[in-house]
């Protein structure tokens, strides 16, 4: 189930990524406070290549992930990527226990301890796929804000959860 929620986020990704030029990709927009598209999917796809990385280690830690900007200018670069997290997923036979590295310290000269949580490749998976869920609920706004005429799945963006409420609630 994880896998194919996870593979569901990515073909959404894909679809939208099919519709966008490079220009509209990396455009600040207003709606979203001069940030661009590209930067929101450069965030949901770093997030799995973070936990990817991290499963021989077994150890993950999204505030040290590497942040690749060619990902926020380049709908090709971030095809490829969705590729490789996919062939990763193929590959993905069992759970893994691992930890989390945490650390909310505001500033860097902030004397807070990062923490260390008991996790699980399996519970990784499902943050990340509520992570992008919520990310790809923001790119449905800036997709709608481009004035352009986009073709996306009328659950691009919307919790699993929601989904399965709007249609109880419709029977």
């Amino acid at each position: 189930m994880l896998k194919q929620a996870t593979y569901q986020n990515l073909d959404y990704l894909r679809n939208a990524l099919g519709q966008l030029s490079d220009e509209q990709f990396s455009r600040p927009l207003e709606v979203l406070s001069q940030s661009t598209l590209g930067m929101h999917v450069r965030h949901i796809l770093e997030f799995y290549t973070c936990l990817i990385n991290a499963v021989d280690k077994k150890e993950v830690d999204y505030d040290s992930r590497v942040r690749d900007t060619s990902l926020e200018v380049s709908t090709d670069n971030c095809l490829n990527e969705i590729n490789r997290i996919s062939g990763f997923l193929e590959d993905v036979d069992g759970d893994v226990e691992m930890k989390l590295k945490v650390n909310y310290a505001l500033n860097p000269d902030e004397d807070c301890e990062t923490m260390t949580i008991n996790t699980s490749l399996y519970r990784e998976l499902q943050y990340n796929i509520e992570h992008a869920v919520h990310h790809l609920a923001i790119i449905k706004i800036g997709i709608k804000a481009l004035e352009d005429s986009f073709n996306l799945d009328d659950n691009f963006g919307i919790a699993a959860s929601t989904i399965r409420n709007k249609n109880v609630c419709a029977q």
